[in-house]
């Protein structure tokens, strides 16, 4: 028997080798390091990294996961599970119950043969465990966590990798991820997971290319183990591409064959004995690795001999200790080669044989992962054409992955559950429970997975099928989810929600009715109905201290200090939020918390205090991501910090914050509110265009319903806009509808109109007349001026236009100096220069516009800084003109630039520069995408020839 053709050593990949071993060196330093290699199915991604972690000094302990492409929807955890199952194997169980927390773990269904006390917690504490287990093992000698097939992740697997990407920092453990890249689909999840982590400097992106002509030769001469014939060799190098398998498979073919790959790869396996063929088939219908034991039950018969033919062969590989297809290609061809009662058949085999097994766990500890078999049983009843036993396995399996709070994985495997239900008559008997109520739980696990459409489709079919007067309760709980959820998409749902309070009077569930209270003041707080808020907000307070809980405290905690921040009490807002934080810290509540570090932070820019709110809201940020919230709370807190970093005039890092937080793909109304971020900052810097489409973006995310905060702050972008562009008779009637809207449309927002009112500044200076229209508004909001300082240096602008006097300017000027404002700073200099002008004031116009022109110089505002020279000019007073920044560079970026000239690891680079290793690697991505390089080497190349750094660089 001929075995089959496979090459005993790797060929080429040196780069890939010398890249892999230089993360393997960072983590052992203690920088964060993660390598993802991706690229077409059989182009050596398993190879390269069998081959780089066999090269690897300090012997590292590898541990492996896969992900399976059956049942990938409804099995959460699965390549981690294998990953901490080895773990169990490298400490033993006694060492494995000494290193989990004394109080219980979540992890209790990964080892059920340990029998250990399971505690709730989420995902987060889940998250936490998993990274304290790496942590340790990491202690005493360094570790490779290899996670292979991304492209087939379970939602929750996706985001613990991203968890554990985010957070290895200062552990000496390399996490590894192989991606079959070639076949995703646009909007694939892996495609998300891609740009989310290649943007990170500590990510490692290998893409796997074909091998060249004569790497393909020297395979083939692995394999023969003597010269490859160059005829030969070229020929199946044009017919493979330089892809290796395909390679392999056609050095047994003839060279005149018209075989497609499907074909050829059947044909490695046609020789094998009949026993060893059924026993292939069984592995490839199983997808994921199976034990021995079950592949016995499921054939009937001793399995070694054709097992040992197998693995000689090199058809199947030992993965632990499961037996896997040693290519999922091969895997593929030979079940699709399958016809489909085949297929159904042995599915059935499986399903049951996985059945009696979870029946003997369930007496007695075993080695299953109860869980995830619950899942795989699910799929393989489902395969087999048996939605009556599958059911309650896949109903089982929703439930285990609420408890380890694996959302989506729930809501797929209920989906399954409803979309069968029809096909099973006594589908409700059988697992127990209503049609309502499955469909109840979909909704809840759509509104925690964050699935806002898929979410009211379901709470909408729900709620066909329940009874306002025999349930009320349970018809109020998914009144108010359609209502939040709605919310999320277009801002409606407060009908709904007012709806569902109705049906919970006082005093019967005092608990849900706090909870819809709440929900119904948040939305109230986004229409900024805050008299509506207020009530609501009260009475769910009320009703969390009659109830004595503390996550019921924290949410309705929020909308009160929404209230008082609206109000222009700050300080009083800034109080609640911080009880809200510790509260639903306190509660497990991590969403709660941290939308009230949220708002706390919308609260300190309004009242001026924009470093503060910097600062408070990049912390809030980490813990996003510390918690895996850092798509959805993450996202939101990134457009707080970035309005921050835009008053203070550092657009740079404003555009890189937000750049970071889409990378993440976050929900389109948060994506919107972020691209309106850029498109404030661009259009300050002249690019109108595409400032321009980004408005228009924005405008058609939030439709006809949008906040009413969002109205004036985008009408006076417009006005901008028009300004800039010298279209002043647009700019003035978006400036009279903007204000007749504001003044007619019921409570005035103080603070957003004052956008309106700058705008409007900023267009009467250009305009040959004032706008009476601004001075009515100028008058409405003169209260407000007393409670937030950016209102009032909005006035004093306002009212630097209308007189036009060195001295209104120049309280203007001082107003937005104190703010530290730099944009608006400047361009009230440049209004104080003009007035200085006008008066004779050389000497002080030409202060003046020296200063402004410096400022807009750094923040490459170009408009303004073409109007400076153009009045330098006309008045004869040339300013000193510092050079732009090259390439972009911030001088911050241009600080590390030269640190890292010198060769130093990121880790080393913060230790110097008393920042995060995290910051640096930032940094350091930054950099390297300024310059349109790929590697620190050619930036440090880069930065010497155009002598970068700054000490070759005035500043």
């Amino acid at each position: 028997m001929a075995p089959t053709v496979i090459s005993p050593v790797l060929v080429g990949r040196t780069d890939e080798l010398a890249a892999f071993r230089t993360a393997y060196e960072r983590s052992r330093s203690g920088e964060s390091a993660t390598v993802l290699i991706s690229g077409e199915a059989g182009i050596g991604k398993s190879r390269l990294v069998t081959a780089a972690t066999e090269q690897l000094p300090g012997d590292p302990l590898v541990l492996t996961g896969g992900c399976l492409e059956l049942g990938a929807d409804g099995a959460p955890w699965v390549p981690f599970v294998s990953v901490l199952r080895g773990l169990l194997r490298e400490w033993g169980a006694d060492r494995l119950r000494a290193e989990l927390p004394a109080d219980g773990t979540a992890l209790a269904q990964w080892w059920p043969e340990l029998a250990l006390r399971e505690v709730a917690g989420g995902q987060v504490r889940l998250y936490e465990e998993v990274l304290a287990l790496l942590d340790r093992a990491a202690r005493n000698r360094p570790v490779v966590v290899l996670i292979e097939d991304l492209q087939w992740s379970d939602a929750s697997s996706r985001e613990l990798f991203v968890y554990l990407a985010r957070n290895l920092a200062h552990r000496a453990v390399l996490l590894v991820g192989t991606i079959r890249s070639g076949e995703l689909a646009p909007g694939h999840p892996t495609r998300q997971l891609l740009r989310e982590l290649g943007r990170r400097a500590e990510v490692t992106r290998l893409e796997l290319g074909p091998l060249g002509r004569r790497e393909i030769g020297a395979l083939l001469a692995a394999i023969d183990q003597q010269p490859a014939d160059p005829l030969i060799s070229s020929e199946i190098y044009r017919r493979s591409g330089g892809n290796p398998l395909f390679a392999e498979a056609l050095q047994d073919a003839s060279t005149t064959s018209a075989a497609d790959l499907g074909t050829l790869l059947l044909d490695r396996v046609a020789d094998l004995s009949p026993a060893a063929q059924q026993l292939l088939v069984t592995v490839c219908v199983a997808s994921r690795g199976v034990t021995d034991e079950l592949l016995s039950e499921v054939i009937g018969e001793s399995i070694d001999e054709p097992l040992r033919e197998l693995l000689d062969r090199n058809q199947v590989a030992l993965r632990d200790d499961q037996y896997v297809v040693r290519h999922d290609l091969i895997r593929e061809a030979v079940y699709a080669s399958l016809l489909p009662g085949e297929r159904r058949r042995l599915h059935g085999r499986f399903a049951r044989a996985i059945a009696d097994r979870l029946r003997v766990s369930r007496r007695q500890a075993t080695s299953f992962h109860t869980s995830t078999e619950s899942a795989v049983l699910a799929v393989h009843w489902f395969a087999a054409g048996e939605p009556r036993p599958a059911l309650p396995a896949a109903w089982g399996a929703a439930r285990a992955a609420r408890r380890q709070a694996a959302y989506d994985e729930e809501l797929n495997l209920v989906g399954r559950i409803l979309a069968a239900w029809s096909e099973v008559d006594d589908a409700a008997e059988l697992l127990g429970v209503s049609r309502s109520e499955v469909l109840t739980a979909a909704v809840e696990a759509a509104h925690a997975a964050g699935q806002a459409v898929l979410g009211v489709d379901y709470a909408t079919a729900a709620l066909a099928d329940l009874d306002p007067t025999t349930e009320p309760q349970l018809v109020a709980w998914v009144l108010g989810l359609k209502g939040l959820l709605s919310n999320r998409i277009d801002n409606t749902g407060l009908e709904e929600l007012s709806a569902a309070v109705d049906l919970v009077a006082p005093g019967s569930a005092d608990d849900v009715r706090s909870r819809l209270l709440s929900w119904t003041a948040f939305v109230q707080c986004i229409d900024d109905d805050r008299s509506g808020a207020l009530t609501a907000a009260e009475e769910a307070l009320d009703l969390a201290e009659r109830v004595d809980d503390d996550g019921l405290r924290a949410a309705a905690l929020l909308p009160l200090g929404w209230v008082e921040s609206r109000a222009g009490a700050t300080t009083a807002a800034l109080a609640r939020y911080d009880q809200a934080r510790v509260l639903a810290t306190r509660a497990g509540d991590h969403q709660v918390a941290l939308t009230a570090s949220q708002w706390a932070g919308l609260a300190l820019v309004q009242a001026g205090r924009r470093a503060e709110a910097a600062d408070a809201t990049r912390a809030a940020q980490q813990e996003a991501e510390r918690v895996g919230l850092a798509r959805s709370r993450g996202s939101i807190l990134a457009q707080n910090r970035a309005y921050a970093l835009f008053y203070l005039g550092r657009w740079d890092e404003a555009l890189d914050v937000v750049d970071d937080a889409l990378a993440d793909a976050p929900p389109p109304r948060y994506a919107a509110v972020l691209r309106f971020v850029i498109a404030q900052i661009i259009l300050r810097r002249g690019e109108s265009a595409r400032a321009e489409h980004l408005i228009a973006e924005t405008e058609q995310m939030f439709g006809a319903r949008r906040p009413a905060a969002f109205q004036p702050i985008l009408a006076g972008l417009r006005v901008r806009l028009a300004t800039q562009r010298a279209d002043l008779d647009s700019a003035h009637q978006i400036l009279q509808t903007g204000v007749h809207r504001i003044l007619t449309s019921g409570p005035v927002l103080q603070y957003e109109a004052s956008w309106l009112l700058l705008a409007g500044a900023h267009y009467q200076q250009t305009a040959t007349k004032p706008s009476p229209e601004l001075a009515k508004l100028r008058h409405t909001l003169t209260p407000a001026a007393a409670l937030w300082p950016t209102v009032a240096a909005a006035l004093t602008s306002f009212d630097a236009t209308t007189t036009n006097t060195e001295a209104a300017w120049q309280t203007a000027t001082t107003a937005w100096r104190n703010l530290q404002d730099p944009y608006e700073l400047a361009w009230t200099l440049t209004g104080a220069a003009t007035a200085a002008l006008a008066a004779g004031n050389k000497p002080s116009a030409r202060d003046a516009l020296t200063e402004a022109h410096s400022i807009a110089t750094d923040l490459r505002a170009q408009p303004l800084l073409t109007h400076l020279t153009t009045l330098s000019t006309r008045a004869g007073l040339p300013t000193d003109r510092p050079t732009p920044p090259p390439f972009g560079l911030t001088a911050r970026e241009r600080v590390v630039l030269q640190v890292l000239s010198r060769g130093l690891s990121n880790a080393q680079i913060a230790r110097e520069l008393y920042v995060s290793t995290n910051t640096i690697a930032t940094h350091v991505a930054r950099i390297l995408r300024k310059l349109d390089v790929a590697s620190r080497t050619e930036a440090v190349a880069v930065a010497h020839t155009h002598n970068l750094t700054p000490t070759n660089q005035t500043e």
